[in-house]
């Protein structure tokens, strides 16, 4: 059975821990008193983190058979211990049921509970991340011409990832770099990594493949990633690079710190930019820096805000917002963003007014102050999501992006799953 497969299911956990409130308590506790030792401000603490972190899991629960995972650590490497407990231990820490023809669900009894919490919350309470590996201080070639595959918040084995991979598939030969963004589900944990993401990863022959580093993969510390990525890419940072006669494409990992970059990359994209002379420079991260829909990204934008404002960067794509989104360009920056956060997760639908669309279209939005920031207008890809089962129409579409170049041109392409294009190739 694969684990890429199988899901939690949230509400009989949670009725489980509701109706043994109080020995919950006492076994958290008791673990956080094994973690903390003598120190009654962690035990305090780590206490805290878990109630936060079921609070977080009931506020993203879905219908069954449908993936969720809450943007909270502990949360996340519950999900993955469960599942794998689960899968390890058939009957003894839950049940995996089938619950559609593309997901299993492990479901809980009166006792799973109990068994689990005591030695689980003594693994899963801390995790420690891996150690920084410095980018390459140059860029690797890349032919002048060429194309790209992009796509972003894939690692679910479900839904159009699939699709995704073999859409990619059967372009080879085409593309010379296929390029994930970040988050493998539910906490990049080393089996998690393999099934979700090492397995399936599309290959193209003489393609580069490479991966940025997402929060999820960081919630299990981030080493069962960069191990991965060095094995199976010969990728061996976190932090990637490429340029050719007229271009600059520099992948960032704003995950090791969270949607913030540890000062040695500030510099290190510092260096790669001004050595690149008159090249357009493209940026690649998991985490935004600014957003009509979502949180905004005040520290990267700050760290980057010499080049930023000296109209360096051409573009930037990220993922982590689980939806397409194509911006205006940004009035000061002339920085073209792109949010295409829709490679596998399911995301439920923006309300934008109105009833529901039936079919897939762009929405609209115009410029608008969030949270102290002036946010460009942008398109939204709406349209209900073919690939999840139950409630469709509920859920967002997903898809990926390729860029052509050819010389100093740039043509970006937007597609469905299946690689059927959504809007008209641009230039970029």
């Amino acid at each position: 059975m694969s684990i890429r497969r199988t899901l939690i299911d949230f509400s009989s956990l949670n009725a489980n821990l509701e109706r043994n409130a109080e020995r919950v308590q006492e076994a958290v506790q008791e673990a956080a008193s094994d973690v903390a030792q003598a120190d009654n401000m962690e035990r305090a603490r780590l206490m805290a983190a878990f109630n936060n972190a079921i609070g977080k899991l009931k506020e993203e629960n879905k219908e069954p058979g449908v993936m969720s995972s809450a943007e909270n650590a502990l949360a996340a490497r519950i999900q993955t211990y469960l599942v794998e407990q689960a899968l390890q231990n058939p009957g003894a820490k839950g049940d995996v049921v089938p619950v559609s023809s593309s997901a299993d669900e492990v479901k809980f009894d009166n006792h799973d509970v109990l068994g689990w919490l005591p030695t689980g919350l003594r693994l899963i309470f801390r995790a420690t991340p891996f150690a920084w590996r410095k980018p390459n201080p140059t860029a690797e070639a890349f032919g002048d011409k060429g194309r790209v595959a992009l796509f972003s918040d894939w690692g679910t084995g479900l839904y159009g990832a699939p699709a995704i991979a073999d859409s990619i598939k059967k372009e080879d030969p085409g593309f010379q770099l296929i390029l994930h963004l970040g988050d493998v589900y539910y906490s990049g944990s080393k089996r998690e990594i393999q099934e979700r993401f090492s397995d399936i990863f599309p290959q193209a022959s003489g393609a580069l493949c490479r991966a940025l580093n997402g929060n999820h993969e960081m919630y299990s510390g981030g080493s069962a990633y960069i191990e991965a990525v060095d094995a199976r890419f010969g990728q061996k940072s976190s932090c990637v690079a490429w340029q050719n006669s007229h271009w600059l494409l520099v992948g960032l990992d704003t995950a090791y710190v969270d949607h913030n970059m540890a000062d040695d990359q500030v510099k290190w994209l510092t260096d790669l930019v001004n050595a690149a002379g008159n090249r357009k420079v493209i940026l690649f991260s998991h985490h935004q820096p600014f957003s009509q829909l979502d949180s905004q990204g005040p520290r990267l934008r700050n760290q980057l805000a010499p080049l930023l404002t000296r109209q360096r960067i051409h573009a930037w794509y990220w993922g982590h917002e689980h939806r397409c989104v194509i911006y205006d360009t940004e009035p000061i920056w002339g920085l073209k963003g792109r949010c295409i956060g829709h490679g596998g997760f399911p995301g439920f639908r923006d309300k934008f007014g109105g009833t529901p669309s039936s079919t897939m279209n762009w929405k609209t939005l115009p410029a608008a102050q969030k949270n102290g920031t002036t946010v460009p207008g942008c398109k939204v890809l709406d349209g209900p999501n073919p690939f999840i089962e139950d409630g469709p129409e509920r859920y967002s579409p997903h898809g990926y992006v390729t860029l052509e170049f050819d010389g100093a041109q740039c043509l970006e392409v937007y597609k469905d799953p299946n690689g059927k294009l959504l809007a008209p190739p641009e230039a970029l």
